[in-house]
């Protein structure tokens, strides 16, 4: 049966009147227990999701009776819990190298085939053969070649 958190709040008042005893029940004297506990409920409303604080409040009490701030003081100041971390999973040397293979096959597709001026070349004969290029485009082609305006990288 799924409690409801009016259920947690009965236990948490439950709880304090066996901690506390007469203190506890002199704290509500002449005031609507139902009262009591629904401000209560309102108040710890915020940990209906996750009760673990309210327990790690439960389980450190003070020795005066709390009132509804100070329990939840108490149940903020639960600390985060601890998680160990996992060792690293080992790799499988066959496909490591496998993926290395792959990774050299991709890198020797990829690289440029031929001589890198290749392109000023083609249009450099082109032009010569009688093609028309944008100026720019031939100047940019016969500095590439070294044939006009020495460029610094040459």
């Amino acid at each position: 049966m799924a409690e409801t958190f009016a259920d947690v709040i009965d236990a948490i008042f439950a709880k304090l009147a066996v901690r506390y005893g007469a203190e506890w029940l002199r704290k509500w004297e002449g005031v609507d227990i139902a009262a009591v506990k629904a401000d209560w409920g309102y108040e710890l409303s915020g940990f209906g999701r996750d009760l673990e604080p309210l327990r790690y409040a439960l389980r450190n009490l003070p020795d005066k009776c709390p009132n509804v701030q100070e329990f939840r003081a108490i149940a903020r100041r639960m600390p985060p819990p601890e998680f160990k971390q996992l060792p690293a999973p080992k790799a499988d040397q066959e496909k490591v190298a496998a993926e290395i293979a792959k990774q050299i096959g991709l890198k020797a597709a990829l690289a440029p085939k031929g001589d890198m001026k290749d392109w000023a070349r083609a249009i450099v004969k082109r032009a010569e053969a009688g093609d028309k290029f944008h100026p720019y485009t031939l100047k940019s082609a016969r500095q590439a070649l070294g044939m006009e305006g020495k460029m610094s990288w040459q």
